[in-house]
């Protein structure tokens, strides 16, 4: 290998664009209480690539974990160790848009291919503000809170320490070389099969492979190495790569028999929000109902509604439209039973289409306005 005048190693002979059909790019935030699956991870994610056609396709991993200098990392057949560092990094902040963006440009200024694929693993809760799935009610309890010894750990699209990155803050950090969008961006992390997170990112990527709840742990890990050749087909195979993880755990038993994953087609995410807009703009939705629905997160309080249940409760005459539509943008999805049954507030899926959403209750003040900064609420009621 050689160095650049940047101090980055790089392979000898690295392959042009025309020799690549695919480059995927694994960014794993893990300085959190994730860090110890960032290895088996690394593991994963390299056994999976090994077992796919890696003559065409390449495949970067970084990764942040407590207490190691970040690394970005080639993962190559080429060499006895299948993990080539490209560049370690001083102690960052890995859920900096900033410091995602430098990291994907060390990574694209030298690499190019006509196909991208990106996998974010961190802490995730999609949409919401810092700290809204633990304190929706207001910004004064959030800050009473934060003072004391049992400070809620706050996750959006990533963590790092105390640090998350904001959803609009990810998607500004995503731009590809002559504005092409990623073929696919797959989250490992909790919460992000919204419609909130897929309409904001609408114009970066045809598609997203998410969860709507929470991701049990070690979440993708067992999957990787057999379902990774379904990312690195020549058209991705992400139904395929969903249903692998699918099936992963719904043959596990008791609590540990709990998932839910969507592909999402963001083709006609526009027309999905016009819908929306007809069925949500005037809908003044009361407790009652608004807990009949769906919900995908285990608090007290719901944020994470079924979205086409929602869509069908405040306007049953869409249906026809909705249907139609849904088979476009739902290319697939699948739900265990129940999701973590024996835990504090576990829940039984009645009904799972794929992406949630979140529904505006009148008490919940400060996710109310974190809500009024997203693309989807813009759209939708304003």
């Amino acid at each position: 290998s050689s160095c650049n005048d940047e101090g980055y190693l790089y392979p000898i002979n690295p392959r042009q664009e025309k020799d690549t059909q695919r480059i995927i790019i694994a960014y794993l935030a893990g300085d959190n209480s994730l860090s110890s699956e960032i290895e088996q991870k690394i593991t994963a994610l390299t056994a999976g690539f090994l077992s796919a056609d890696y003559s065409q396709n390449r495949l970067f991993v970084y990764y942040d974990r407590r207490n190691v200098s970040p690394q970005l990392l080639e993962i190559s057949a080429a060499t006895e160790n299948p993990r080539q560092v490209l560049k370690t990094y001083t102690t960052q902040n890995s859920a900096s848009a900033e410091v995602m963006e430098q990291v994907l440009n060390d990574i694209l200024k030298n690499y190019s291919a006509p196909s991208y694929g990106l996998i974010l693993f961190s802490h995730g809760t999609a949409w919401l503000p810092a700290g809204g799935l633990e304190e929706p009610y207001g910004r004064e309890n959030l800050e009473k809170r934060a003072t004391e010894s049992s400070r809620p750990g706050t996750r959006s699209v990533g963590t790092d320490g105390e640090d998350e990155m904001e959803l609009a803050d990810f998607a500004s950090a995503l731009p590809l070389p002559g504005n092409k969008k990623w073929d696919f961006i797959l989250f490992e992390g909790c919460y992000m099969g919204s419609v909130e997170v897929a309409y904001e990112l609408k114009d970066k990527t045809e598609a997203i492979i998410a969860s709507p709840t929470e991701i049990v742990s070690p979440g993708m890990t067992e999957v990787y190495p057999s379902a990774m050749p379904f990312l690195f087909q020549p058209t991705p195979e992400l139904e395929k790569f969903a249903q692998a993880y699918f099936h992963t755990w719904d043959g596990k038993t008791g609590d540990y028999r709990s998932a839910t994953i969507s592909v999402v087609r963001t083709g006609y995410l526009e027309e999905l929000a016009l819908l929306a807009r007809a069925a949500f703009l005037r809908w003044e939705p009361d407790a009652g109902t608004i807990s009949a629905l769906q919900c995908f997160n285990r608090n007290e309080w719901h944020l994470f509604f079924d979205l086409k249940e929602a869509l069908l409760t405040a306007n049953p005459a869409l249906k026809t439209y909705v249907d139609g539509l849904w088979k476009n943008i739902v290319t697939y999805s699948a739900a265990t039973p129940s999701f973590l049954p024996g835990l504090a507030y576990g829940f039984t899926i009645h009904t799972h289409s794929g992406l949630s959403c979140y529904v505006p209750q009148r008490d919940f003040l400060y996710v109310n306005q974190g809500y009024t900064q997203t693309t989807w609420c813009g759209t939708v009621y304003q």
